[in-house]
């Protein structure tokens, strides 16, 4: 992503044993204490403690919780997820299921602000179309990322501008930045800019001169509400405000972002091996 340009209190009582009695009048119970004679208790049964009340409480309960387990949110029902790609031998990376995965994760920038976002999402797309051109120009023999950089470095591509290399180069800058975004959200921050800006400090501002901070400067200050982002990222409207769409997203962060976290080590390691890295700024 390069730029624009591209209680109650309780009582203890101490029971003896209790004794089964079967001409307990109806309404009452009998109870036998050591060293007294049988009594018959006449107190009616308290309304809250009926068998059937009890059972309507606990199945009451049992909805309720279902309901706040049960939360879908946007990672779980994105139709390609990065936790889903199964590495082939060697941790090859598959093309294909990758580079679906990022166009997935696409619409999380549209959440974010359609308008403002809009520079960072072309540039991040025009990305994933150049590795995608790559693909599908050999896809017998470009079957995984690695492959593709592999050949472009024994060719002398890997350099050249525009090349795959260098578009995937930008593209795990990119995935980096909205990685440690959701991670601060998933760790508890509800202010929006802040985890923007915290994590657009960690990944692409280094790579950034002062025309493009400029750029996303102003992209972070239209940052929504968090109650904004958090209904855009709900199947049901309303569902952000239900206790259960906190653990949905926990349940499913938890998930998709330590296998996307994964995919990026395996490729930092490759170009790391390559020295296929750069500190140019643009």
């Amino acid at each position: 992503m390069r730029g624009v340009h591209d209680g109650e209190s309780s009582v203890n009582v101490e029971h003896t044993d209790w004794e089964e009695c079967d001409d307990t009048p109806a309404g009452g119970s009998v109870v036998k204490l050591e060293g007294q004679s049988e009594a018959v208790s006449t107190e009616e049964p308290q309304a809250g403690c009926s068998e059937e009340k009890d059972c309507d409480t606990l199945q009451q309960g049992v909805q309720q919780q279902d309901e706040e387990e049960n939360v879908d949110t946007f990672f779980s029902t994105m139709g390609h997820r990065f936790s889903d790609i199964e590495l082939e031998d060697g941790s090859g990376i598959p093309t294909e299921p990758f580079l679906e995965s990022c166009y997935a994760i696409v619409p999380v920038l549209d959440k974010l602000g359609p308008t403002v976002f809009a520079p960072v999402k072309i540039d991040f797309v025009g990305n994933i179309k150049k590795i995608n051109q790559k693909y599908i120009s050999d896809p017998e023999n470009f079957t995984t990322l690695q492959k593709i950089v592999l050949y472009e470095v024994e060719t002398n591509m890997a350099q050249v501008r525009n090349s795959a290399t260098e578009a995937l180069l930008w593209l795990k800058r990119g995935l980096k930045f909205l990685k440690e975004f959701l991670a601060e959200v998933n760790n508890g921050e509800k202010n929006i800019y802040a985890a923007l800006n915290n994590a657009y400090g960690k990944t692409l501002r280094q790579y950034h001169g002062w025309v493009v901070r400029g750029v996303f400067a102003l992209a972070l200050r239209a940052a929504p509400s968090y109650e904004g982002f958090a209904a855009a990222l709900v199947s049901n409207e309303g569902d952000q405000r239900k206790a259960g769409f906190s653990k949905g997203m926990h349940r499913d962060l938890d998930v998709y972002l330590p296998a996307m976290e994964n995919q990026l080590a395996i490729l930092d390691a490759m170009y790391e091996e390559y020295s296929l890295e750069s500190d140019e700024v643009v």
